[in-house]
């Protein structure tokens, strides 16, 4: 058996929106304060500064954390660089849901990286659904005009009553505007705010027909 470790590092911060109040002003959520591991044991590190986290994947397992608290809008953002060389196959998402809660009508805003193949271009998935509604929204796939695996990068959403905006390094990319058309199916029930890393070979990346987590 060849142990495979894909890895990324991540520092996440919430500010929770209020009547007249400035993004600047809003204090963080320290790793401790915020947040709970939800699997992976030892892939999961939270670092010394207690601001930012490890994730690994291996041929046992991914990892992941989940937030104490659940969230009715904010802006959302997390720091994150990837995992380099060759991840086909591996996702990375950091994104809210309330799945565990309102399994048949959940609500869910992503970000997902669903791996890289050595000099192909990297692009990261935006993903809204709202009330189980896949019918609105949905995936929107995105070129990076960058190496994410080089240097860390922000990956920021804003989440309101009426809109949600997709940024990375403070650039909107994505904007879904709440309609009268989209009925009840704009994300409106509080949600959790989750990091992961997986295996999604049977999936991602053209299948990920060129990458196993293990041999």
């Amino acid at each position: 058996m060849v142990n495979i470790y894909v890895n990324f590092f991540l520092i996440c911060s919430v500010f929770v929106l209020a009547t007249g109040s400035s993004l600047r002003n809003l204090p963080t959520v320290s790793f401790e304060e915020g947040y709970a591991q939800i699997f992976g044991d030892d892939n999961l590190v939270i670092l010394r500064d207690g601001k930012s986290a490890h994730l690994t994947l291996n041929e046992r397992t991914g990892s992941g954390f989940v937030s104490h608290d659940l969230y009715n809008h904010g802006f959302f953002s997390a720091s994150i660089k990837l995992p380099a060389d060759y991840t086909a196959g591996v996702v990375v998402a950091f994104y809210m849901s309330n799945g565990d809660i309102f399994e048949k009508n959940h609500d869910e805003i992503d970000f997902e990286f669903l791996g890289n193949i050595r000099g192909k271009e990297w692009r990261i998935q935006t993903n809204v659904y709202g009330n189980g509604s896949t019918g609105a929204g949905r995936e929107e796939r995105y070129g990076l005009w960058f190496d994410p695996s080089e240097d860390f990068h922000q990956y920021s959403i804003l989440w309101s009553d009426d809109k949600i905006i997709f940024y990375i390094d403070d650039v909107p990319i994505r904007e879904v505007k709440k309609t009268e058309a989209m009925g009840g199916d704009f994300p409106s029930k509080p949600m959790s705010l989750y990091g992961t890393i997986w295996d999604g070979s049977n999936w991602a990346t053209n299948g990920g027909s060129s990458f196993r987590v293990c041999d």
